[in-house]
């Protein structure tokens, strides 16, 4: 058994802590603004709902330092999440972070012991929260780590439950190709507030295409090794898709709330600069997201 603590059971958390707790193994405090008594993750294709009970806390002086912290909130959050990460990551701690984009491990250093092992996770979770402790998710969930000794005990938390988590030693790979859909996914379905825009608007494929190039040339430089026809098969697989209910950046716009722009596009345009590889589509747009921010 380990004792865990999961900050931010939103979509991505709160499908994790469900996969904890079938688990039936460990103790877990879910961090979160609302207190709710129980968690309930709701399969869309199938209708079958399991539920559990949730230990919940709502403030830092409720918790100590655990054995595993999952950081779950979105990467524009981390800061915030300060205070949280203060009072469950001890030095002997290791914490995963959930997060999107290429730098987890970049963010969260400055707010945790220099000796806590950082384990960094790319996450393919089609979900959605619905209400505070209630998650609907529609389709297989995937947790990419590396193939280390820290990322192989993360992924042993998972046995016994339906969550199917992937150990690679190529891991720098499988993330910069996760940024790749979300750079180019996230950005033109967000500007848009269209889902089904790369498939149905003249001339977006090839916009697409262009994200995707651009993330691809500044992956390899930052070490990233991409198959041959990558850019093209998963602008391909966008442009085919319709029906799609958006994602998670297209619903905080929708909602008024600060979106994920940074870690999903600004992370080319900095990392272009540094490796001195142009970004011509990304640098027109970061400043239209960024521009969709809410004002102060």
């Amino acid at each position: 058994m380990a004792r865990i603590a999961l900050i931010g059971p939103g979509a991505i958390g709160g499908t994790a802590a469900g996969a904890l707790l079938q688990t039936g193994r460990h103790d877990l405090a879910i961090c979160a603004n609302r207190r709710f008594d129980k968690l309930t993750v709701t399969r869309s294709d199938s209708g079958e709902a399991l539920s559990w009970p949730a230990k919940v806390v709502t403030r830092p002086d409720e918790v100590s330092p655990m054995d595993w912290v999952l950081l779950a909130v979105k990467s524009h959050q981390t800061a915030g999440a300060g205070d949280w990460l203060k009072a469950t990551v001890g030095p002997n701690t290791k914490l995963a972070v959930l997060q999107n984009g290429v730098e987890h491990r970049e963010r969260v250093r400055p707010l945790v012991p220099p000796s806590a092992p950082i384990v960094p996770v790319v996450v393919q979770m089609p979900a959605q929260r619905t209400a505070p402790g209630e998650i609907a998710t529609y389709g297989q969930t995937l947790l990419i780590v590396g193939d280390d000794v820290a990322s192989r005990e993360f992924a042993a938390l998972f046995d016994g439950s339906s969550m199917k988590v992937q150990t690679d030693a190529d891991f720098h790979t499988r993330e910069w190709e996760k940024l790749c859909l979300n750079a180019a996914s996230g950005s033109l379905i967000t500007l848009t507030m269209n889902p089904d825009c790369i498939a149905t608007t003249p001339g977006m494929r090839d916009l697409c295409k262009a994200i995707v190039d651009e993330c691809i040339a500044v992956g390899r430089a930052d070490g990233a090794t991409f198959a041959d026809g990558f850019a093209e098969n998963l602008t391909t697989m966008l442009a085919a898709r319709t029906g799609n209910r958006g994602n998670s950046m297209y619903y905080d716009r929708r909602d008024g709330k600060k979106l994920e722009w940074d870690a999903r596009n600004g992370v080319i345009v900095r990392l272009g600069k540094k490796y001195g590889v142009p970004t011509p589509v990304s640098d027109v747009l970061v400043p239209l997201l960024r521009a969709l921010d809410p004002k102060p």
